[in-house]
């Protein structure tokens, strides 16, 4: 299916990136694969960092599994890219799991009351 945006296949997990790296220098490169859609940097919590880890998030499943294919263990500014499809669309565990809310008189998000009604 052409345009069809399914996160679980068409996610590519790169690692080994150089860490001088920009958001618009991959998308430079990995918009020649296809339409990429997200691009997100993983980035150290506490100096905001590069880890030389990204997730780039195509349209279309064939245009992830081309840059796969053409990425993984190929040379890119001196160093070994690894590229492969992300495992559960790049979200850690901790977001995958359902959260339970147990007190449902307040919204969780903002704190204000709900109405009964």
């Amino acid at each position: 299916m052409s345009g069809v945006l399914d996160p679980s296949k068409s996610t590519v997990y790169v690692s080994n990136l150089p860490f001088s790296l920009t958001n618009n220098d991959l998308y430079r490169i990995f918009s020649k694969f296809g339409k990429v859609v997200k691009l997100t940097i993983m980035k150290d919590k506490d100096t905001r960092k590069s880890k030389g880890v990204a997730f780039i998030l195509f349209l279309e499943k064939d245009s992830a599994q081309n840059c796969t294919r053409a990425i993984n263990n190929k040379q890119l500014f001196g160093r070994v890219i690894k590229a492969s499809i992300a495992i559960d669309n790049g979200r850690a565990a901790e977001f995958i799991r359902r959260r339970n809310y147990f007190d449902k008189s307040k919204c969780y998000e903002c704190g204000v009351s709900i109405p009964k009604t």
